[in-house]
């Protein structure tokens, strides 16, 4: 028999096996129990067998709320719109399996302890063989049960733990995709914060210096006007891959703002966190951007602040003493590195602007 053939005749008896549950618990065959019911009697699922097995031998039947959440939580769990709310849902719903699974191994063992009980008092009472091979019988009965019964409940604690298992990665995933700027790859603002406090806490619990950049693309307004969002997407993801290289060990790059970005330094003076800085300034420098149409070209440049951590700076004060940096670089005409430590600072402090022949970093 052919493939496709001995797969249409495997569907269709899983249909037919659908079927016949629908038809035994009287339910009526609308698209979710069916897709239910099928998916059940094809095998493919321990969790949804296990699931099943538990509400039918605790109930004796699926209702209407039990179709609807097991389709929900089992056949198309992306309907749920949200996915934090899909994959609480789900462990919500393991932990009542469990719950309901040790409810019936409960129940399961009570039974067996009054089969003991039963055993006991009708051997104390009796008195020819043939009684005492009738009870030892039942009670060789009710043991096989016991052991038939337990199997089946570790089948599904293992389909159960199996899924649990799932649910952990996927809320792994959903936790860095939570803090993943799409667009670069890099962590977004909240892995920023984050990371930059847990550094923080580090750098000062081994007395060892921490240095931040916030690094802003130049123009990159006039970027998307002049070639189009899509170069100036494409803009972004190079500064990214650049501030990847750009950064060895514990250091952290990340997406800091639309088209700012932050690296976390931790183990760096000031002194050696500027020389990074220039050198991600240079590297982006030597990316032109050149209009086809016109072969007009234009350089990409970036503005750099960069602070270090003081004994009592909280992680907003290094990051607002950064960004101070930053404002200071662009008010000395962009394309420039400002540290705490600079004179480009406190000119930017007092209001005055400095001339391109004063800063060296600028490109005349």
């Amino acid at each position: 028999m052919t493939q496709p053939r001995q797969q249409y005749h495997n569907t269709i008896g899983i249909a037919d096996a659908a079927l016949r549950k629908i038809g035994a618990f009287g339910q009526p065959a609308d698209p979710k129990s069916y897709a239910l019911w099928f998916k059940y009697a094809s095998g493919d699922s321990g969790l949804l067998s296990a699931a099943i097995n538990t509400r039918l031998t605790r109930n004796g039947t699926l209702n209407a709320a039990d179709i609807e959440e097991l389709h929900d939580a089992h056949i198309a769990p992306g309907q749920v719109q949200d996915k934090g709310t899909r994959i609480g849902a789900r462990l919500a719903g393991e932990v009542d399996q469990i719950a309901a699974t040790l409810e019936v191994a409960e129940d399961n063992v009570s039974r067996y302890s009054r089969d003991l009980v039963t055993a006991a008092q009708r051997l104390a009472s009796t008195v020819n063989r043939a009684d005492v091979r009738a009870v030892i019988e039942a009670l060789a009965q009710a043991t096989r049960s016991l052991t038939e019964k337990n199997a089946r409940l570790q089948t599904q604690l293992a389909a159960m733990s199996e899924e649990i298992a799932q649910i952990r990665r996927e809320i792994v995933d959903l936790r860095m995709e939570s803090q993943t700027d799409p667009l670069t790859g890099l962590g977004n603002r909240r892995f920023f914060v984050t990371a930059l406090e847990r550094a923080i806490v580090e750098c000062r619990g081994t007395n060892e210096p921490l240095a931040l950049l916030i690094a802003d693309v130049d123009g990159i307004k006039a970027i998307n006007q002049n070639y189009g969002n899509i170069v100036g997407d494409r803009v972004l993801r190079f500064i990214a891959m650049v501030a990847k290289e750009a950064i060895t060990g514990r250091d952290v790059a990340a997406r800091y703002s639309d088209d700012a970005f932050a690296i976390i330094l931790p183990r760096t003076s000031l002194p050696p966190a500027v020389r990074v800085a220039e050198q991600l300034r240079h590297a982006v420098m030597k990316c032109e951007l050149v209009r086809r149409t016109t072969g007009e070209k234009a350089r990409l440049t970036l503005s750099v602040g960069v602070a270090s951590l003081d004994e009592r700076l909280p992680a907003q004060g290094l990051i607002e003493t950064a960004e101070m940096c930053l404002h200071a670089a662009k008010r000395a005409g962009s394309n420039c590195v400002v540290s705490e430590a600079d004179e480009k600072l406190f000119a930017a402090l007092s209001g005055t602007t400095l001339s391109a022949s004063a800063l060296p970093h600028v490109k005349k």
